[in-house]
């Protein structure tokens, strides 16, 4: 049963990587297109991807990043924690024009 449990856990590891990873390049891609053209009330859009792109990559290395920490002390867990919470506000902050 742990060998089993084990594997599925890696095997959701994976794909939230590889997932996350492909999601964040493709709309990086779209956003650097859209960029480009002319075209009015783009700007919305490209903010909008860009939050996406930024969330699946909290997921493509926030999920490993569990899984590493999940086992360690509670030191770890509390530092992970505040990681999630700095890139979270980043995030926010980063769409938020001053």
């Amino acid at each position: 049963m742990a060998n089993k449990n084990n594997s599925e856990n890696k095997s959701t590891v994976k794909f939230c990587s590889f997932w996350g990873l492909t999601i964040a390049a493709l709309l990086f891609v779209v956003n650097a297109v859209l960029g480009h053209l002319d075209i009015s009330g783009v700007g919305s859009v490209i903010n909008v991807l860009d939050i996406v792109a930024k969330v699946a990559l909290l997921v493509a290395v926030g999920v490993p990043a569990y899984g590493y920490v999940k086992s360690k002390k509670k030191a770890w867990k509390i530092i992970y924690l505040i990681a999630l919470a700095i890139y979270a506000l980043g995030v926010v902050f980063s769409v938020i024009k001053f």
